[in-house]
């Protein structure tokens, strides 16, 4: 069985798999910021969960190099014990600031392998471009046919990609359903909205559809300014798709 519960309104998250626990994108103190004020500056509009409220858990997963997903400020004030694991530009950029912390780089998943955490097995899947904006998905397995997709920025898989996941069973899908859109120059389609949701659908075919980065918080900066986005209909989202499980607060689910 794998269970979750939302950390924030946003895409920071807690799964257990396997009898391991992972604490995933933790932003859970104060605002983030994109490089400089003036650019981007991001306050949650619903409160977190308290860091000392925080179920217990084996290792901290970080999917991005972005402030949103690896928040500086809230893994100062995490356990230093715990193991981070993060995708290839996280990596690098946790090693700098967090020197004497454990923290392992999690595989490209592929031919290569996945990357051990307890029971949970994990792979990056990178989307093929070379400059950023770089949105790296998560494939987490339980080792026992259990398999969650996180994709908080949409994705589109390769077809080296695509052999792969095909000997998985995704019963779980993440991934956000905002359509955000900047000028190319600042990074275009940062999230794909419900088309790619769909396209992710027939991929997957999921037991479970979680939304993910969906978040309407308060920004100021350059970033909001030229930004156009649409967020979900909610209302819409859950007569259509049987699958849509409404997860809007931070009580724990059992994904059966």
């Amino acid at each position: 069985m794998i269970k979750v519960q939302r950390l924030t309104m946003d895409t920071s998250w807690w799964i257990e798999m396997n009898g391991t626990r992972l604490l995933v994108d933790p932003w859970l103190v104060g605002p983030e910021i994109d490089g400089f004020k003036w650019l981007n500056i991001q306050w949650h509009t619903t409160e977190p969960v308290a860091i000392s409220g925080l179920p217990e858990y084996d290792y901290i997963i970080i999917s991005q190099s972005y402030e949103d997903h690896c928040h500086l400020d809230t893994l100062k004030l995490l356990p230093k014990d715990k193991p981070i694991l993060a995708t290839p530009k996280a990596y690098k950029r946790l090693v700098k600031v967090f020197p004497k912390r454990n923290i392992l780089l999690i595989k490209k998943a592929g031919t290569g392998g996945l990357t051990k955490a307890g029971g949970v097995e994990l792979g990056f899947m990178h989307p093929g471009n070379r400059l950023d904006p770089v949105y790296f998905s998560l494939l987490l397995s339980d080792g026992f046919g259990r398999s969650v997709f996180y994709s908080p920025h949409g994705f589109k898989l390769s077809s080296d990609q695509m052999a792969f996941v095909n000997d998985f069973k995704v019963d779980a899908l993440f991934t956000t359903f905002t359509h955000f859109v900047l000028p190319k120059f600042m990074g275009g389609h940062v999230n794909p909205g419900m088309k790619n949701v769909d396209y992710l659908l027939d991929v997957f075919e999921p037991k479970h559809l979680i939304n993910t980065h969906d978040e309407e918080k308060e920004a100021k900066g350059l970033v909001s300014e030229l930004a156009k986005v649409t967020y979900p209909d909610y209302g819409l989202i859950e007569t259509t798709y049987t699958n849509f499980r409404t997860i809007g607060d931070y009580r724990l689910r059992e994904l059966g």
